[in-house]
């Protein structure tokens, strides 16, 4: 709650009104002290407080801060969500295979990092791997299936054996493969069982959300009988751990059950929030409105009367055939219940409820109707946003040109946007493959046309023409394709070994 602040500061100075409020019902009197004598009043009239009158004060203290818009969060709009990029940093020391975690440490963090993947849908998970020298095994996917891939068959055995920790090239590896657009919401997950001196002050002076999944105990662990005779030190350096967590690092003890992927989930939902609320572009959310359900407790603990008309209305409006559509109308905007239909993915739903014409074109395009779309973002003012999906509608209905002129105005409003150049090189690459195939196919005809017809040959001999092979149906269009894919399936670990010792040649 750092970014706690009010949007409207100078109301809270209607909290004056509310004081001088409360010294006017503190001390109001009956009416019955103007028609009696003050000593007969006060022998016959029992004070009785009126319940609401006592809580005005409170309800108009309520109202004032609501109307100052606390808030401590940025405003998204539908579709606009910074995408989460997480960068897994898996250390693979041999002290891995101690088995103070069931059934060791390194299996134990295989399984919670793919539960952690299966948790985060819409979150681009990479996978990294060092001890010695570091290594990219997976770039950012969403897709849980090809995450496990190598997250599986990855052991510490298949590293390379060397000394130091290459923790800091694991660092820049990462920053080279995360995506940096001021979209883009980007972060470090270092899953470690040791930390040298040198490792802890390099993350201390990181500038990227980072936070650290601790492997192990204080007491450490027993090794394998193949690796019990090295000595190997399995002890968790906690000291060192606590010290980056006192540094402001956030620091998570791995569990024996899953209690510690919560904090670890949070930990990436706080840094999403936090590099959102960084963002210039985005509007602060006035949350004032969350103040309305206190008043209206407030309102049926002073009114009995308001209670029970509450007790009686509410089944009536439960059993009415469109009492929720009722209800969000009494309560919501249309861009807020278009906001709820985006959020549960009813694109369809969301075009009809959105009023924002961006918005509402946004939500068409989800919903795969362009052409709606297309109508939507002409109506909205033309902002860089609206220029980039008017393009993305366009070419998603193949107006090459026309998404490209949109791409170039959007850039002359916010040339470093590197969203718009991103699109905008990719559709100029497939204007130049069009116009290239259509030059090709003209010089073919060309040629064709230059072609004596008594040139053509009819009578084949045995053996020429097209190979029998050629015709005959085949697996796959690309054979070595097919078979890397084959190999993937078969050895996932016999690449990375392979992968390993490439590098480690080459580094000689």
């Amino acid at each position: 709650m750092s970014d706690f602040h009010f949007l409207y500061p100078w109301h809270l100075l209607g909290l004056l009104l509310c004081v001088a409020l409360w010294f006017v019902v503190r001390h109001a009197r009956s009416t019955w002290y103007q028609i009696m004598d003050k000593p007969v009043a006060e022998a016959l009239i029992v004070g009785r407080a009126k319940p609401l009158l006592q809580l005005l004060p409170l309800l108009c203290a309520l109202g004032v801060l609501g109307l100052a818009g606390p808030s401590w969060q940025k405003q998204l709009p539908a579709a606009l969500s910074p995408q989460s990029s997480v960068m897994v940093i898996f250390q693979q020391d041999l002290a891995m295979y101690a088995q103070d975690l069931t059934p060791s440490r390194h299996q134990r963090m295989q399984h919670k990092i793919m539960s952690l993947v299966s948790r985060s849908p819409g979150t681009g998970f990479g996978l990294i791997v060092y001890d010695s020298s570091a290594y990219l095994t997976t770039p950012l996917t969403q897709d849980p299936d090809f995450f496990s891939l190598f997250l599986e068959a990855q052991s510490p055995t298949l590293m390379p054996q060397g000394e130091g920790s290459a923790l800091r090239q694991a660092i820049a590896l990462a920053q080279k493969n995360l995506p940096d657009t001021q979209q883009g919401v980007n972060s470090l997950l270092l899953v470690a069982d040791t930390m040298s001196a040198e490792d802890a002050d390099l993350l201390s002076q990181l500038k990227i959300p980072v936070q650290i999944w601790a492997v192990g105990t204080e007491r450490g662990g027993t090794m394998p009988a193949a690796y019990a005779e090295r000595g190997i030190d399995t002890r968790l350096d906690v000291e060192r751990f606590m010290a980056l967590r006192d540094a402001g690092i956030p620091v998570t003890l791995a569990s024996a059950d899953d209690g510690d992927l919560a904090a670890i989930s949070g930990n990436i939902a706080h840094a999403v929030q936090a590099q959102s609320n960084a963002r210039q572009d985005l509007k602060w959310a006035d949350g004032g409105y969350w103040l309305v359900i206190p008043i209206l407790g407030l309102l049926l603990f002073g009114r009995r009367q308001l209670f029970l008309a509450v007790l009686v209305a509410l089944p009536l409006g439960l059993y009415s055939g469109h009492s929720e559509a009722a209800w969000l109308n009494w309560w919501l905007t249309g861009d807020q219940q278009g906001q709820l239909a985006f959020d549960r993915h009813d694109y369809a739903e969301a075009a009809q409820q959105f009023e924002d014409p961006l918005r509402r074109g946004i939500a068409n395009y989800f919903a795969e109707d362009y052409a709606a779309a297309l109508t939507a973002f002409r109506q909205a003012p033309a902002t860089p946003e609206s220029l980039l999906w008017l393009g993305n509608s366009y070419a998603q209905q193949k107006s090459w040109q026309a998404a490209l002129d949109s791409y170039d105005q959007a850039l002359s409003l916010r040339p470093e946007w590197e969203m718009a150049q991103d699109n905008r090189a990719k559709i100029a690459n497939i204007i130049m493959q069009l116009r290239k195939k259509e030059r090709d196919r003209e010089a073919s005809q060309e040629e064709q046309e230059g072609i004596d017809p008594d040139e053509i040959k009819h009578d084949l001999k045995k053996g020429e023409g097209v190979n029998q092979q050629d015709i005959q149906p085949g697996g796959s269009a690309n054979p070595q394709l097919e078979q890397w894919y084959d190999n993937v399936q078969l050895s996932p670990a016999g690449l990375l070994r392979n992968l390993y010792q490439a590098d480690a040649q080459e580094g000689q």
